[in-house]
């Protein structure tokens, strides 16, 4: 729906979304006017966001006029989406609205939305009453211990939207000492194993174990099926008569056991991680796994992953001979 309705924001409406994610305005009164989103009263604030509310909301909203309204609480991943549409409205301006709030949501950024709110009744764009709405949104009820999970997941998702801006490609996690060590001898040639993982907390990838020598058939055992791990294997082997020295690349990622933050941590470190351990480390990268808890690591997967079976090409369907083209048929009567 909202993209039937065409409405955007106009210049005034950007310039002013970009004063509020830099943290220079309060408080921003969105309406639509000539079929654009426009904004139509602004307030830059004090330092206590409780102050600013009582000088601006209810006094600022018209109540036949729908309106979006854009209040920061603290920091700028902070604000709050207020829809208001008093029943008194005209239905034309309150489907207008409805239909205009995912695109206005897109235009301004939904990792900048903390909270979301509808109201009818000027009565509920008090102080009073949105923290008495905060209050009872934020405590938690009695949950079992699948909802307390479902919840958990809720808002490591939402801190892993805020930490960034929505383009991000991947973080740069820094390379402690001792895996910066491991990784150059490994482009040397003089280890066989390196297990790395990411350290969550303190925000950095940290060298887990080496090897100077490990046979195909101990892999499997060495690659937890429990817990994300960057694992690189120099498998020396011979193919088809040939000595051939390859590099893997092999990301353990458990179905289950670990959590969104950290799955999603893993993900994200994974690229800028690769690429400084070939440019920085010294070490070239032949082949890449992902694989999970049921995904083989025997020899024989390695040499399916290094030396891929060809592909048969698609046989081509043979078209039946047209009519009449063979000999003539005699039927007997």
């Amino acid at each position: 729906m909202a993209c039937q309705t065409g409405i955007r924001a106009n210049a005034a409406l950007r310039n002013a979304l970009n004063l509020g994610k830099q943290a220079k305005l309060r408080l921003i009164k969105i309406v639509v006017n000539n079929e654009e989103l426009t904004p139509n009263y602004e307030f830059a604030g004090t330092a206590n966001w409780r102050d600013d509310w009582r000088a601006c909301l209810p006094d600022c909203v018209d109540a036949y006029e729908p309106c979006f309204i854009l209040f920061r609480l603290n920091t700028i991943t902070e604000w709050v989406l207020i829809t208001f549409v008093d029943d008194r409205a005209p239905v034309r301006e309150k489907m207008l609205l409805a239909a205009t709030c995912a695109t206005f949501k897109s235009e301004f950024g939904q990792c900048y939305i903390e909270h979301e709110k509808h109201v009818t009744d000027l009565k509920d764009l008090t102080l009073s009453a949105f923290e008495s709405w905060l209050k009872a949104k934020t405590e938690l009820g009695p949950m079992s211990e699948v909802e307390r999970e479902l919840h958990n997941a809720q808002q490591e998702r939402a801190a892993i939207a805020h930490a960034g801006p929505q383009h991000m490609k991947g973080v740069a996690f820094p390379v402690d000492r001792n895996a910066e060590e491991a990784l150059k001898k490994l482009g040397k040639g003089q280890l066989s194993f390196v297990q790395l993982s990411v350290d969550t907390l303190n925000e950095a990838i940290k060298l887990e174990g080496t090897l100077d020598s490990l046979e195909p058939t101990q892999l499997a055992s060495k690659v937890p099926r429990d817990k994300p791990r960057y694992t690189f294997y120099n498998f020396d082997h011979s193919w088809e008569g040939v000595p051939q020295k390859c590099t893997l690349f092999i990301y353990s990622l458990p179905s289950s056991g670990s959590s969104i933050k950290e799955r999603m941590l893993y993900s994200s470190c994974k690229g800028p991680f690769l690429s400084a351990a070939q440019n920085q480390y010294g070490v070239v990268i032949t082949n890449k796994m992902e694989v999970d808890a049921r995904d083989d690591l025997s020899e024989k997967a390695l040499l399916e992953v290094i030396h891929p079976l060809p592909v048969e090409p698609p046989k081509q369907f043979a078209r039946p001979a047209p009519p009449r083209a063979g000999p003539r048929r005699i039927t007997k009567v």
